[in-house]
């Protein structure tokens, strides 16, 4: 039975004046079916709600907002001197301060920290505007200069003539206005207004929505911390206004004592401080000093009452001791660091010969006085030893993180906020229920015509007796072994080789079985150089076979990130060749017998799957009926494509973004070929796009007439999954990259119709099985869980879609957002073709989470560091401070090596 539709805002509409409807269990939700005709959209405007699968019921992390409220009155709240930008940790203490000399006026006021406050009364200044001067004391600084004045800072504060409505709101939602700057404006006041009362406790920590709480945080060394956070949005949703609300997690700066995390950071256990003691290794120094950049500490001196409690941020490590390090005191006298503290506090340090660090002020302090103040957010990547730790901390199983939601609901307070009382918003205490869909999984084609129904919610399936729809056949194999013949001996080496050689033939590969199929077998030390010790084994190959070897086998030590990027250069780039690395504890192991064997057939059935695919074969095909009489129809070649762009990590400065797109080549869309650019640091619209998409066309024709015989044949339906944009790029995308993919068809001479999909993975949108009929062994809600009504977008058309089975945590489904749709695909089309993509991703048997063109996008990007030659100039991964920016994209883009053409016909990158 298809979900229940409204003709008006009845179901979906407003409630006693406001924006939602009443509580109960599971709902179809109603409301405007599709928006009114007049109604603007960014993207396509949803054309219906689909109709297919069978309907269960979940629970998702979204909480109903009803709002009875007053006029919104917006104000610009800037400093009088416009051109002096104040940092956000002023602003909000100077609003603070004016809070508490006002708080007739601004008590119930919500700030965001720069510039935007909202009121639901307005203000009863004259014309709308009124100055005021507010006092910071700054805090005593030891060795700055003396008799520093109070700083008086002038706020001005400014009418915007912005009066919101809050009806504009009920109207968007149902469909019935476009999303205008009113909208915008009474939106970012309701998610200001819900972020004020936990933004107001000293205990906790907040980054953009997240709001992070010491409790059941988990010290993981190097002076970093696991903190538990709160993400809060409040969104517009198909008949209501909504917040979303899900567990996050924060890095932060160990508390305490300087010295000690020191100790922390450098790993040491050795007592003492020998790690920050002259001479310190300048190497060290800079490190620490990059990672202590602008944290905050106090300082406190033992013995004595005179602390400093105001946080001041560190500029730098010094190279000297507190014993060596000298400054001028005002009257002109120079003093060291430690003369100065025994001096003036009367008491010794106890470490004299630990390097100084400067804050902000210009003032140089002895470490041990220093203490990092908690609750410091630190902006980047963990450290990859710390990765796992922090992947443990932040995995919650369904059930867990479901309790953990409802319980948030009293720390983000909004039963207790009076920001939210005086907005006229009230949130429900339950999370709501929705009415999903669960899609029926494709059937999938192997060898033979050999069929396998995928079982509906299972996500994964078995190859056993069945093989690959296209294996290809290795013409000579060799292995490389980068290690010493005593800890690998041939025999060892060969039983590697029986078991690669036995799962890759068990799957229809052929060449690795059978008389003189034996693989040629070398060693190399992995200090020396990488390819010329291929290069050896190549010739040696053809040597005792006759013929270059298609394939190399790499047996890898751990740690060997540089060996393992020569290796795919030299494969990928220099000779084009296939090469498959394994590390040596996964391929040979302990046994659960206790004896020491290759690992277990899974590990090389696994490798099979990505073999077949690098030399040219295809793994598994849908069946026509599976994408919606989409692939395969001979009438309408398609060609899917997928494209993503990968930004270097907050910190990493200098290095470029990468950009890559691919595309499907055979009639079955299984088959893929990439192309890779590298493009201005943290850019997310693709530059390259039109050259990029020539090259695929290229690609497809070449295919199409060479190897499907099918000469002439031109795509005549496109269908693009863009992953990696947010929300507020897509009119930009719909701007540049649209018009960039017809320009190339057209320079081919293709008039093809072209869907452009936006993937998206980076969101909070959580779902939880109901019952038992909607949930897997892990928890999860079952594979192909699909929404698109209750929290979908009000008027656009989107839709989420959980197209994987669990298997640690909580799932993320994907949300899917359509820009342009000239193939006039209907909901039910499109959901299932995208949920039948999931499906054909080479490398697995199972569904994965994303369309497969997108992941393999996603992984060409993550691949870019291996098309720079190790032994040129250029390294993706160094930062030269004396490289401008523009000079560091020029090196990047002139030292990036396409694929080999012989790679490029492959999926060289799964």
């Amino acid at each position: 039975m298809p979900p229940k539709r409204g003709g008006g805002p009845g179901r979906g509409g407003p409630r006693g004046g406001g924006v939602g409807r009443g509580r109960g269990g599971t709902q179809h939700f109603g409301g405007q079916n599709t928006p009114a005709a007049h109604i603007a959209s960014v993207g396509v405007k949803r054309p219906s709600h689909g109709k297919s699968g069978k309907e269960v019921g979940i629970i998702t992390n979204h909480f109903e907002m009803r709002l009875e409220s007053p006029i919104i009155h917006h104000y610009d709240a800037v400093g009088a001197e416009p051109e002096k930008v104040l940092p956000r940790r002023v602003t909000e203490e100077l609003y603070q301060k004016l809070k508490s000399l006002h708080p007739q006026i601004f008590g119930e006021a919500a700030y965001d920290g720069r510039k935007n406050l909202y009121s639901p009364n307005r203000f009863p200044f004259d014309g709308d505007i009124q100055e005021y001067q507010i006092t910071l004391s700054p805090a005593p600084a030891p060795g700055a200069p003396p008799g520093r004045e109070p700083k008086m800072h002038r706020i001005r504060i400014t009418k915007t003539h912005q009066e919101i409505n809050p009806e504009v709101l009920r109207r968007y939602v149902i469909g019935q206005a476009s999303h205008d700057n009113d909208v915008t404006v009474a939106i970012n006041c309701l998610n200001v207004a819900v972020a004020m009362l936990p933004g107001e406790n000293d205990r906790f920590s907040s980054n953009g929505k997240s709001v992070f709480v010491p409790e059941g945080a988990k010290v993981l060394g190097s002076g970093l911390s696991c903190w538990r956070g709160y993400f809060q949005s409040v969104r517009p949703t198909l008949g209501r206004m909504v917040i979303n609300v899900d567990i996050s997690t924060g890095l932060m700066y160990s508390e305490g004592n300087l010295l000690d995390v020191a100790r922390s950071f450098f790993r040491r256990t050795d007592p003492g401080f020998a790690c920050v003691t002259v001479p310190m290794r300048e190497a060290d120094r800079r490190n620490f000093s990059k990672f202590l950049d602008n944290v905050k500490i106090i300082t406190a001196h033992a013995d004595s009452k005179k602390t400093a409690m105001k946080p001041r941020g560190i500029k730098r490590v010094l190279p000297t001791s507190a014993k060596l390090t000298t400054f001028k005191l005002g009257n002109g006298q120079e003093q060291t660091v430690q003369q100065y503290y025994e001096t003036t506090y009367g008491k010794k340090l106890r470490f004299p010969d630990t390097v100084c660090i400067e804050v902000g002020s210009g003032a140089y302090l002895p470490m041990e006085i220093c203490s990092i103040v908690g609750g410091q957010i630190r902006n980047s990547q963990p450290p990859p030893e710390l990765t796992k730790d922090v992947v443990e901390f932040a995995t919650k199983k369904p059930a867990e993180r479901l309790a953990d939601i409802k319980k948030s609901l009293h720390i983000l307070g909004y039963g207790t906020s009076k920001y939210l009382k005086a907005f006229g918003a009230t949130v429900e205490s339950q999370p709501m229920k929705l009415m999903s869909r669960v899609l029926q999984p494709p059937t999938l084609e192997y060898a033979v015509k050999k069929q396998v129904v995928v079982a509906s919610g299972a996500g994964t399936w078995n190859m056993d007796h069945h093989k690959f729809f296209r294996p290809a056949t290795v013409a000579g194999w060799a292995i490389m072994v980068f290690a010493k013949p005593q800890f690998w001996p041939n025999g060892k080496v060969m039983e590697v080789a029986t078991a690669f050689a036995g799962a890759c033939t068990d799957a229809g590969i052929g060449g690795l079985k059978g008389p003189g199929t034996n693989p040629v077998i070398d060693y190399a030390d992995p200090q020396k150089t990488i390819q010329d010790a291929l290069k050896a084994l190549g010739m040696k190959h053809k040597t005792e076979k006759g013929i270059i070897p298609s394939l190399l086998l790499i047996i890898l030590p751990t740690n060997s990130t540089q060996i393992y990027r020569e290796v795919k250069f030299f494969g990928d780039v220099e000779f084009g060749v296939a090469t498959q690395c394994m590390l040596e504890t996964k391929c040979y192991k302990r046994l659960r017998d206790g004896t020491q064997g290759p690992a277990d057939g899974q590990y090389y059935q696994n490798l099979a799957l990505k073999i077949n695919v690098k030399l040219g074969g295809i793994n598994v095909v849908p069946t026509l009926p599976s994408t919606a009489n989409i692939i395969g129809d001979p009438r309408e070649p398609t060609l899917i494509m997928g494209a993503d762009a990968i930004h270097p990590a907050p910190g990493a400065e200098g290095r470029p973004s990468y950009t890559a797109v691919v595309g499907s080549v055979d009639t079955l869309c299984s088959k893929y070929v990439a192309t890779c650019r590298a493009q201005t640091s943290g850019q997310e619209i693709i530059d390259d796009m039109e050259d990029m998409t020539r090259s695929i066309l290229s690609d497809f024709i070449g295919y199409k007439a060479k190897v499907e015989n099918k000469p002439g044949v031109l795509p005549k339906r496109i269908i693009m999954y863009r992953d990696g944009v947010s929300e507020g790029q897509f009119a930009h995308v719909i701007e540049h990259e649209i018009p960039k993919i017809k320009a190339a068809c057209k320079a081919h001479n293709i008039s093809a119709k072209l869907t452009f999909v936006v993937v998206g993975k980076r969101h909070h949108v959580r779902f939880f099985p109901e019952g038992s009929a909607g949930s897997d062994r892990t928890g999860n809600c079952i594979a192909g869980t699909v929404v698109d009504q209750g929290i979908s977008h009000p008027v656009e058309y989107d839709f989420y879609l959980q197209s994987h089975a669990g298997l640690l945590g909580t799932s993320r489904p994907a949300h899917y957002n359509v820009l342009l749709d000239e193939n006039n695909m209907g909901p039910d089309h499109l959901q299932q073709l995208t949920y039948t993509l999931c499906h054909v991703y080479a490398r697995s048997t199972r569904s994965v989470s994303i369309p497969a063109p997108t992941y393999y996008a996603d992984i060409v990007c993550s691949r870019s560091a291996n098309h720079y030659d190790p032994k040129g100039p250029f390294r993706p991964d160094a930062y030269d401070p004396a490289s401008s920016g523009k000079q560091r994209l020029a090196d990047a883009k002139s030292h990036y090596r396409q694929p080999h053409a012989v790679s490029r016909t492959r999926m060289y990158f799964s």
